[in-house]
């Protein structure tokens, strides 16, 4: 995905950025998740099994964001990004792509803000435990 943009300068890769890409792209590798229901499984689990689609010669957007390295444990630090078809009928998570003709658009925040919801089920989780190793595999 660090073809996306250009190799980050040291003034854009510690700051957030919001990426698309609109256009027709030769090859677009995406996958996605069913529903789940409560009680979720671990992530790992959901994502063992998802669909992948590949799409050929499509127009659509790729959307997503950047994170930077040091926000790791609250978000997959890189790049996370999603497609969709021009028609709006199927897409997923990117995997791979080959752009043909598209147009990009980056927009930089260095702001980050963080709404925590405050119920009894979240305040009793166990957030302590490390998904480092959980997030690597189901982002694969």
């Amino acid at each position: 995905m660090a073809t996306l943009v250009s190799a980050l300068s040291k003034e854009e890769q510690n700051i957030f950025h919001a990426v698309k890409r609109d256009g027709t792209f030769d090859y677009v590798k995406t996958r996605s998740v069913p529903g789940q229901q409560k009680p979720y499984p671990p992530l790992v689990e959901v994502t063992a099994n998802q669909p992948i689609f590949e799409f050929e010669y499509r127009k659509g957007t790729i959307v997503g964001f950047y994170s930077p390295d040091y926000v790791e444990g609250l978000n997959v630090p890189g790049y996370h990004l999603h497609f969709i078809t021009e028609d709006r009928t199927a897409g997923g998570h990117v995997l791979e792509f080959v752009v043909k003709d598209a147009e990009l658009t980056v927009d930089y925040s260095s702001e980050l803000h963080i709404i925590l919801p405050d119920t009894e089920e979240f305040n009793s989780l166990d957030l302590t435990l490390s998904k480092k190793k959980e997030l690597e595999e189901a982002e694969k």
